[in-house]
């Protein structure tokens, strides 16, 4: 009788409580990483607008280098742009070129991370493909610390995502990159401040007819980006079908 008592009582213990959690509703890890997915959009957005605000600095380039330099490289810090606004103090200038070159990396970082080989396929397309991306996707295959460090451009921060580099790590290496290159540009434009000073004033003498030449050739390149369907304002929907594409594959 003891025997069968036990028995029992270890058969009604092992019996699931009618308020424990059923188990069977868990969602498989996988699955609940899905859903933690950003919104292709939320992180392609923040890039199509600074594209826009580069486009417009393209545009503008005269008269912002001779009347506002810094306002030039907040919207565009490419290394023309740098070289301009060799007049701008030193603090303001490295700061702003710092942020404005390295706000779109953490964006592509965060695009190769969630969507992987479907970001990188989109970003070939964008560059041509060719073997100038293949040569950059070897070197970084051996490289990548490097490259983080050296040229953080847009496919080598969705690959630095994609293949798993740590957060932390992309982000000193990139900021470290950044600064850097900024640092360099504005010794460069210091040793050659004869040539640069004098286009300067070639845009403060000529600014009207000259930000009209540049404005009249940004708006022919969009009319024909925009025949090829090749505008950033296009790109969320671009690469959200090419996530479709990969995940049907």
């Amino acid at each position: 009788m003891v025997g069968g008592r036990r028995r029992q009582l270890q058969a009604v213990r092992s019996r699931p409580l009618a308020d424990e959690p059923d188990q069977e509703r868990v969602p498989p890890p996988d699955e609940g990483h899905e859903r933690r997915k950003p919104r292709v959009a939320l992180l392609v957005a923040p890039i199509v607008v600074l594209g826009i605000g580069a486009t417009i600095a393209t545009a503008l380039t005269p008269a912002l280098a001779a009347k506002h330099p810094l306002l030039l490289i907040a919207l565009e810090a490419r290394n023309r742009n740098l070289l301009l606004a060799r007049k701008v103090e030193i603090v303001p200038f490295i700061v702003v070129a710092t942020i404005r070159r390295t706000l779109t990396d953490p964006l592509y970082f965060l695009l190769g991370h969630f969507y992987g080989d479907a970001v990188i396929r989109w970003l070939e397309k964008k560059g041509g493909g060719g073997a100038a991306v293949r040569w950059v996707e070897s070197i970084f295959a051996r490289a990548a610390y490097p490259m983080v460090f050296l040229f953080p451009g847009a496919l080598v921060c969705a690959l630095a995502g994609s293949t798993g580099m740590r957060p932390l790590v992309f982000g000193i290496l990139n900021v470290s990159g950044t600064i850097s290159a900024v640092l360099l540009l504005r010794k460069f434009g210091d040793v050659f401040g004869g040539p640069v000073d004098s286009v300067l004033e070639f845009f403060n003498r000529n600014i009207l007819w000259t930000t009209g030449i540049t404005a009249m050739s940004v708006i022919i390149w969009l009319v024909l980006q925009r025949r090829q369907g090749g505008l950033e304002l296009d790109a969320a929907g671009e690469l959200e079908g090419e996530i479709r594409r990969d995940e049907q594959d």
